[in-house]
């Protein structure tokens, strides 16, 4: 009997020590993700794009911290929530409707969540995701009328240039939007009525567009700030091709 409880005596510390080693262990893994600042490949400043939807477009703006202080944990009971939390960020931004009001945004952003960035102000609603490859944010929106959009913006908003502009089909379809938006290293990206997202890039001044259902080329002069050129898409309904213009001023 009493060399049984000498034995649960003499394991107490190593039990301890066991405990102390884990808590420790949590402690410092709660310690290392409780700063709220983006990751290395997440996304940080101000981004620039375009929003096109059903009735209505313009140009958004999407800001996000360059660096967040670290928030430490205030009970070891938290430490999972706490890292939960650290990793949302709050995003602001504004969307410039055409010839309309200027929208101002608020929301999170959250690597982990799906969708990882939701914006929302004066009925306006936008969710994202981010792709680290090309600093691009997409997704789609929707509208105080119910109706719902598009949206795309690319990082390093001071560099970037947003063309706003309308295409037009030859074999009467019709026509509708065409944004256009060209980042610092002349990577192309926008939203087109009907065509949805456009993705492509700039080679001096030619320009070469996919987007699902067809494709684009044409020019567009930075200089300038105007561009122009045609569309072909067989695949949308019964096929369709057409013109496009865009440019800066138009936004």
């Amino acid at each position: 009997m009493h060399t049984a409880r000498y034995h649960t005596l003499a394991r107490r510390p190593l039990v301890l020590i066991r405990l102390l080693a884990v808590g420790a262990s949590l402690a410092s893994a709660a310690c290392g993700s409780s700063s709220t600042s983006p990751s290395t490949n997440g996304p940080t400043g101000d981004f620039k794009g375009t929003l096109v939807g059903d009735g209505a477009s313009g140009v958004l703006t999407i800001s996000f911290p360059s660096s967040v202080s670290a928030r430490p944990a205030t009970s070891r009971f938290a430490l999972v929530q706490v890292a939960e939390a650290a990793t949302t960020i709050q995003v602001t931004g504004t969307l410039s409707i055409t010839g309309g009001d200027i929208i101002a945004l608020t929301g999170t952003y959250n690597p982990s969540a799906e969708p990882q960035l939701v914006l929302a102000g004066n009925g306006y609603g936008l969710a994202g995701d981010y792709t680290a490859k090309n600093g691009v944010i997409s997704g789609t929106s929707t509208f105080p009328n119910g109706k719902t959009g598009l949206w795309t913006v690319s990082t390093n908003a001071t560099a970037v240039k947003v063309f706003c502009g309308t295409y037009s089909s030859s074999q009467g379809n019709g026509g509708g939007t065409w944004n256009l938006v060209l980042d610092s290293h002349n990577n192309l990206t926008g939203v087109a009525s009907v065509a949805g997202q456009l993705q492509g890039t700039l080679s001096g001044t030619a320009l070469s567009v996919t987007y699902t259902g067809g494709t684009a080329t044409g020019t567009l002069d930075p200089s300038t700030g105007g561009g122009s050129g045609t569309y072909d898409a067989p695949n949308i309904g019964e096929g369709d091709s057409g013109s496009w213009t865009a440019n800066t001023g138009g936004c």
